[in-house]
């Protein structure tokens, strides 16, 4: 009688070992697949709270802005003629309005020498050259046999950083030294010593002195006059004339004096911008809190945070602070729809520009208090807004505390998923050494049974 065909190596029954262990591990392995769909789920909520956590970043960064009062403090300077003067201001500055008159730029000293030097190597006797700045001490340029060429002087001077800049010009005929203050106005003015102490140089020293130098440019300090008052500094760019105010001189002579007009004015277009960031973030935000926790009815699909509680008590937290009251503050103004600032039905923020600019026009209503107000109990808005989200998106907030447990559930997942697997392949060896009993059991039995079959024949023969 012919054998049972093997239908996989090493199979002397004809049983598929290998496709019935499959099976039946593919039936013990659902646990892991269970475990995959947690996982995937953990991550995605994982990955909206980062998303969420980033949109209330970007709120807190808007409030806080809104929640400082250089904020609202801040000025603009309008400028009647840019070619005279450009100007800044920060928040100490003083609203009002300025008429200037420039009659002297400042100016950096320059010198230049007058010998003609035929060329950069040109060279000197040695010495010493002394330079002084103002009036000051005097940088002493020790001039050797290894710098006593032109081109070696400019370059010693400038290595000294005696306070000058020295620069060779070739005017088309021959080379000139010329020397520039660093430093601008009278106190700026230059004066050069030079002392020959030895030989040894087509040119003496004392070609480089002050005696011997043209000046080009006088060392001219700025002159200008402020509503009325003439007022003097070394240099072009003043800071300390108007408190606050940092401007920068470009055009006036005393035959043609540079005149125009500063007015200072509180920086509204800086306030609104704020605001509009700070709207955007909040709708930002409430908008995501909305899509990650949302239902769709007819798709019976729900987003990945979908009755999560953390962001309920988000999303409650941000609808309780654009409805908040901040009592006493004078103007009759108390909340964010008082100077335009509306909640829709959706829940996100919509601005009334007019309402808002006629609102941070009048002087009346204290709109800085009404979001940077400290006082406690009765904080401004942006001042809550900072606080609560500070809490929330901290390492202890309500997002850190969220996004941990989901951490250690992966965790465990993951723990879970290690031990599953061992016992998996611990349970697939018993199942491989049953089988393969069973296999040579079957084998055996057949043998047996073709040995008695064999053994019948012959004896009715």
């Amino acid at each position: 009688m012919p054998t049972s065909s093997i239908s996989s190596p090493g199979i002397a029954s004809g049983l598929d070992v290998n496709g019935i262990v499959a099976k039946l591990m593919e039936l013990e392995r659902i646990p892991l697949t269970r475990l995959a769909t947690k996982e995937t789920n953990y991550n995605a909520k994982l990955t909206a709270y980062g998303s969420i956590k980033g949109a209330l970043s970007s709120l807190q960064t808007a409030a806080a802005a809104l929640a400082a009062t250089a904020t609202f403090n801040a000025r603009s300077v309008a400028v009647s003629d840019a070619t005279v003067v450009t100007a800044s201001a920060s928040s100490a500055a003083a609203a009002g309005s300025y008429t200037l008159s420039v009659t002297q730029l400042a100016k950096f000293h320059t010198l230049r020498s007058t010998t003609n030097y035929a060329a950069t190597t040109d060279t000197f006797n040695t010495g010493t050259l002394a330079i002084s700045i103002g009036g000051g001490s005097a940088v002493n340029i020790t001039i050797d046999s290894s710098n006593n060429t032109l081109a070696g002087i400019r370059q010693a001077i400038n290595d000294a950083n005696a306070g000058v800049t020295a620069t060779i010009l070739n005017d088309g005929t021959t080379n000139r030294l010329v020397l520039t203050s660093t430093t601008s106005g009278a106190v700026g003015s230059i004066a050069v010593t030079a002392t020959d102490s030895g030989s040894g140089g087509a040119n003496a020293l004392s070609g480089l002195d002050s005696a011997s130098l043209l000046q080009t440019q006088p060392a001219d300090n700025a002159l200008f006059n402020i509503n009325g008052i003439d007022i003097i500094r070394s240099s072009n760019t003043v800071t300390d004339a108007i408190e606050g105010v940092t401007f920068k001189l470009t055009k006036g002579t005393p035959a043609a004096p540079g005149t125009a007009t500063l007015v200072i004015n509180r920086n509204t277009d800086a306030i609104t911008t704020s605001i509009a960031t700070f709207t955007k973030a909040y709708n930002d935000a409430v908008g995501l809190l909305k899509t990650s926790s949302s239902f769709n009815a007819a798709t019976k699909v729900a987003a990945v945070l979908n009755g999560d509680s953390t962001v309920r008590s988000l999303q409650g937290q941000l609808s309780d602070l654009v409805h908040t009251s901040v009592t006493g503050i004078s103007g009759g103004i108390s909340t964010l729809s008082d100077i335009g600032i509306t909640v829709q039905k959706d829940g996100t923020l919509a601005t009334d520009s007019t309402k808002l600019a006629a609102a941070l026009a009048d002087p009346a209503k204290d709109v800085t208090a009404l979001f940077t107000q400290t006082t406690a109990g009765n904080e401004g808005i942006a001042v809550r807004f900072n606080a609560m989200l500070r809490t929330s998106i901290g390492f202890d907030g309500l997002i850190a505390s969220r996004t941990d447990g989901i951490a250690a559930s992966l965790k465990q997942i993951g723990d879970s998923r290690d031990a599953l697997n061992l016992r998996l392949a611990k349970l697939e060896a018993r199942y491989r050494a049953q089988f393969t009993a069973l296999d040579t059991m079957m084998a055996n039995m057949q043998k047996t049974s073709q040995y008695l079959t064999q053994q019948f024949k012959t004896s009715s023969n």
